[in-house]
C-alpha cells in the first residue's frame, strides 16, 4: 500500500512541475530584461531549494467537513463579498490554521480573484523580505504585464532589488494598485512565526495597505492567520473603525474545532482499521475511546495515530482500554513520550540543542558534524561519520516524530515543539524531564562549544584542503559544518555568555589568533561578504568585535595591544561597518 508521505511527494513533484511550466509560459511573454528581473524574486539557487510552493504543500490536507467553523462565520462571509481590506484568523497552537490556509488557496478563495499567499516558517522562511519576494513572484507569474512596477528598480539594482524590503513593498502597492491587477488576494499564514524583529512593520505595512487602499477604491485583500498573541492582535484592533469585522477570534470556536476534530479521528481511525485489520466493533471502540479525550488538537491526533500505528495491542476491547490508558492525554505528554522512548539521551539532548539554537535548519550533513563533535578528537579526520542515510536513520530513532526532515534539512516537527522545549526564568516545573529543559543561554553554549572545538581542529590540520581560489574545499562530509560554523560561532559564543574558567575558552583564544590556522580558513569565509581582508584584524578585534568578554579579558591580562584594536576598529568603519547594525538577536556587532 502507498504511504501518505509517498502520496504527498508525488503532490508536490506534480505541483512543482506543473508550476514550472505556468513560470516557463510566463518568460515567453516577457521580454528578456523582463525574465531575468522575475528570476531574482524565486530567492532559489537550485531545483533542491526549498520553494514558497514547498512550505505550502507540506501542510496536510483537509479532511472533509473540517475548518466549517470557519467557512460558516459571518465575518468570513462578509469578507469575501467585500473588495478590500484584512482578515485576522486566529486560534490556539494544533488546530489546523495552516490546513485552513491551504484549503482556502486550493479550492476556496475566488478564482476571479490573484491568490498570492506565503507560509512563515519559524527560523527559516520568516522575513518579511522572503514574504514579499514570493508574493510579487506569484502576482507577476499571474499577471504578466504588473512586471513593469518592478523595472525601474531592476535597471538600477539588477538582481539587488529583491535586498530591499522597503523597494518591494513599494513594487507591491504599485502593483496591486494598477488597473490590469484587478481583485488580488494575499494570504499570510502563521503571522507568529514571522521575525519579531520585523514583525511591527509587516502589521504597519498591511494596515497602511489595507486602509489607503480602502480610500482609494482599490481591489486588495489581506487573509491572515495566527496564534491568538496579544503582540498580534493589538495593531489590528485599531482597524476597526475602518473595518469593524477584522477579526475572527477561533480561540473562542473551541467547541466547535473539537467536534471537527472527531472527523479527524475518524477518517485515522479508518485507516489505522484498514491497516490493522480490526473489526467493526473493535474499530468503533476505539474511536469512542479516543473521543473522550479532552483538549483534541489537530497535533495531538497526529502525533498520538503515529503512536497507534506503531505499537501492538490486543484486538479486543480490553486489549483498546488498554493502550488507550498508555496514550498520551496532550501534546506535551506526546512530547515526553517521544523523547524518552530512545535511551541514548545525551545525544538526543545534544542534537535538540543544536536545532533550537541554530541560525538556521541545519542540514543532515552538517548536524553529521556536530553531533559527532566532542573534546577528545585532534584531527578532522579523527570524525567518526556514518553515512547521510545511516545518520538520518540514527537521528530519527533518536528525535523520533520531534523533528521532521525535508529537502535534507532538520526542523522541529511544529513550533510547539520549540515551545515544549526551551525553558525561561518564568517556566514553573510541571513534572516532565524533557518540558522546559533547555535554556537559550545552554543551547547557544552546547552549540558555540561544538562550532569552536571543530574550528579549533584546523589548527591541528597538517594541511588544509584549500582550492585554486583559496576557498576549503567541501567535498568531504567532515567539511559540511565549516560554514556554518565560521558564519555563526560569534554569535552563539557571545550568547552563551561564558564564565572565566570554562574549558572552551582556552579553543576559543586559539581560534581568534590572527596568525592561526584556524582563523585563516574561518575567517576568509565570515569577511567574505564584507569583502574586508583578514589581515586587518588582531586577536584582540576579533574578540572585542564579537562581543566575547571572557576572550577579550584573557587578551588584556597577556598584554595584548589597545591600541591596535581601536586603529582595526576604526578601519571597519571605514569600509561601511555599521557600529550600530542589529544581528537577529538585537545585539550590536562592534563593540
Amino acid at each position: 500500500m502507498i504511504g501518505l508521505k509517498d502520496v504527498a511527494k508525488a503532490h508536490q513533484e506534480i505541483a512543482q512541475k506543473q508550476f514550472q511550466i505556468q513560470e516557463d509560459a510566463v518568460k515567453q511573454k516577457l521580454s528578456n530584461e523582463q525574465a531575468k528581473c522575475l528570476q531574482p524574486f524565486r530567492l532559489t539557487n537550485s531545483t533542491k531549494d526549498a520553494t514558497y510552493e514547498w512550505y505550502k504543500d507540506l501542510v496536510e490536507d483537509r479532511i472533509q467537513g473540517t475548518c466549517m467553523w470557519l467557512l460558516e462565520h459571518d465575518y468570513f462571509q462578509r469578507w469575501l463579498e467585500q473588495e478590500s481590506g484584512p482578515l485576522l484568523v486566529s486560534a490556539d497552537p494544533g488546530c489546523g490554521k495552516s490546513v485552513m490556509a491551504k484549503y482556502l488557496i486550493d479550492c476556496r478563495l475566488p478564482r476571479s480573484a490573484t491568490i498570492c499567499y506565503f507560509f512563515f516558517k519559524d527560523q527559516d522562511q520568516n522575513t518579511v523580505r522572503q514574504a514579499l519576494c514570493a508574493l510579487l513572484h506569484q502576482l507577476f507569474c499571474q499577471k504578466p504585464s504588473l512586471i513593469e512596477h518592478a523595472m525601474k528598480q531592476f535597471k538600477k539594482d539588477g538582481q539587488g532589488l529583491v535586498n530591499s524590503t522597503m523597494s518591494l513593498w513599494t513594487i507591491l502597492e504599485n502593483a496591486v494598485q494598477d488597473r490590469q491587477a484587478g481583485p488580488v488576494i494575499i494570504v499570510l499564514d502563521a503571522l507568529d512565526e514571522c521575525a519579531e524583529s520585523e514583525f511591527e512593520h509587516l502589521v504597519r505595512s498591511v494596515e497602511s495597505q489595507s486602509r489607503s487602499d480602502r480610500l482609494g477604491h482599490g481591489r486588495l485583500k489581506y487573509l491572515l492567520t495566527s496564534r491568538p498573541y496579544e503582540r498580534i492582535v493589538t495593531p489590528f484592533r485599531g482597524l476597526l473603525d475602518a473595518f469593524p469585522h477584522v477579526r475572527i477570534p477561533g480561540e473562542e470556536e473551541s467547541d466547535a474545532i473539537s467536534q471537527e476534530v472527531n472527523l479527524v479521528v475518524t477518517h485515522r481511525v479508518n485507516q489505522l482499521s484498514e491497516k490493522k485489520r480490526l473489526s467493526l466493533q473493535i474499530k468503533n471502540h476505539l474511536e469512542k475511546r479516543l473521543r473522550e479525550t479532552t483538549n483534541r488538537t489537530y497535533l495531538w491526533v497526529y502525533l498520538v495515530f503515529d503512536y497507534l500505528e506503531k505499537e501492538s495491542f490486543k484486538k479486543t476491547q480490553k486489549g483498546v482500554d488498554s493502550i488507550i490508558t498508555t496514550l498520551p492525554r496532550n501534546v506535551n505528554q506526546a512530547y515526553e513520550q517521544i523523547l524518552n522512548k530512545p535511551k541514548e539521551h545525551r545525544m538526543v539532548r545534544k542534537a535538540l540543542s543544536v536545532i533550537l539554537a541554530a541560525s538556521r535548519p541545519l542540514t543532515l550533513s552538517e548536524m553529521n558534524v556536530a553531533v559527532n563533535m566532542d573534546n577528545t578528537l585532534q584531527y578532522i579526520h579523527d570524525l567518526d561519520l556514518e553515512d547521510e542515510e545511516d545518520f538520518k536513520s540514527r537521528l530519527r530513532s533518536w528525535c523520533g516524530l520531534f523533528i521532521s526532515i525535508h529537502h535534507g534539512k532538520i526542523y522541529f516537527l511544529h513550533q510547539t515543539a520549540r515551545e515544549f522545549l526551551l525553558a525561561s526564568p518564568t517556566t514553573f516545573p510541571s513534572g516532565l524531564h524533557w518540558h522546559h529543559s533547555i535554556t537559550a543561554r545552554q543551547a547557544h553554549a552546547d552549540l558555540a562549544e561544538l562550532c569552536v572545538l571543530y574550528l579549533d581542529l584546523f589548527n591541528s590540520d597538517a594541511s588544509l584542503p584549500i582550492d585554486a581560489n583559496g576557498d576549503v574545499g567541501q567535498s568531504v562530509d567532515s567539511h559540511a559544518f565549516l560554514d556554518y560554523s565560521a558564519k555563526t560561532w560569534g554569535t552563539h559564543f557571545r550568547e552563551a555568555d561564558f564564565m572565566d574558567d570554562a574549558s572552551i575558552v582556552l579553543s576559543a583564544l586559539r581560534i581568534c589568533d590572527a596568525d592561526s590556522k584556524s582563523y585563516s580558513v574561518w575567517g576568509r569565509i565570515y569577511w567574505a561578504g564584507m569583502g574586508i581582508p583578514t589581515t586587518w584584524f588582531t586577536d584582540l578585534t576579533i574578540a572585542s568585535y564579537f562581543g566575547h568578554r571572557v576572550v577579550v579579558k584573557l587578551l588584556l591580562e597577556k598584554g595584548a595591544d589597545v591600541d591596535a584594536k581601536d586603529e582595526n576598529i576604526k578601519l571597519l568603519l571605514e569600509k561601511g561597518a555599521d557600529v550600530n547594525a542589529k544581528e537577529e538577536n538585537g545585539l550590536p556587532p562592534l563593540r
